[in-house]
C-alpha cells in the first residue's frame, strides 16, 4: 500500500464519499481515477452514476441536471411523476408535456428529460436547481447524505436539514 499527500479539503471531500456511501476511501479513488478493479456499484446508486465516466462527461450544469433528472425519472417513475403532479403552487419546474411548462413562462427555455416525456425549466440558476433537486430526491425518500452529496454538484452546498450529517463528516 503507498500513501499520498492531500490537502485538508480534498481529504474531508474523500472521507464524506467513503462514509457516506459506505465505501472505502480507495474505492472511490479507484471509481473517480476509472481503475479497472473498482467495484461496479456503490451501497447507493445514485453515487455510482455520479461518480461513473457517463455523468462525469458532462460539462455544464444544464447538461448534469437533465442527466440526474432522466436516471432519476428511470429508477423512481412512480413518485417522479406523483411529484410533478403534486406541484401545485409557484413556479412548476417538472412537467408532464412541454405545453405544461410554456403555461408557467413563455421564455423558460423548457429540454426534455432524455429518455422520458417530461420537461424541466433549464434558465434556472444553481442554486434553484440545488434546491430543487433536494426537495425531489427528499419526496422520494433519499437519506440526507445522499441529497448533500447530490446537491453539492451545483455549487454552494445546501445545509443540511439534521445535525447528524455533521457527526458523519466530523
Amino acid at each position: 500500500m503507498k500513501t499520498i499527500e492531500v490537502s485538508d479539503g480534498v481529504y474531508a471531500a474523500l472521507q464524506r464519499l467513503a462514509v457516506g456511501f459506505h465505501r472505502t476511501p480507495n474505492e472511490v479513488l479507484a471509481s473517480l481515477l476509472h481503475v479497472p478493479n473498482a467495484p461496479a456499484e456503490a451501497a447507493e446508486p445514485i453515487a455510482a452514476f455520479i461518480l461513473g465516466t457517463e455523468f462525469r462527461m458532462k460539462y455544464t450544469d444544464a447538461d448534469k441536471y437533465l442527466a440526474l433528472l432522466a436516471w432519476i425519472a428511470a429508477r423512481h417513475a412512480a413518485e417522479f411523476s406523483e411529484f410533478i403532479l403534486s406541484q401545485s403552487r409557484g413556479r412548476r419546474y417538472l412537467s408532464m408535456t412541454r405545453e405544461e411548462i410554456l403555461e408557467t413562462c413563455r421564455h423558460n427555455q423548457a429540454r426534455q428529460i432524455t429518455g422520458t416525456h417530461y420537461w424541466a425549466i433549464m434558465n434556472i440558476d444553481s442554486a434553484t436547481k440545488s434546491r430543487f433537486l433536494a426537495r425531489l430526491l427528499e419526496y422520494i425518500g433519499y437519506r440526507d447524505t445522499v441529497i448533500e452529496f447530490v446537491c453539492a454538484l451545483f455549487g454552494p452546498r445546501v445545509a443540511p436539514r439534521r445535525s447528524r450529517f455533521a457527526a458523519l463528516v466530523a
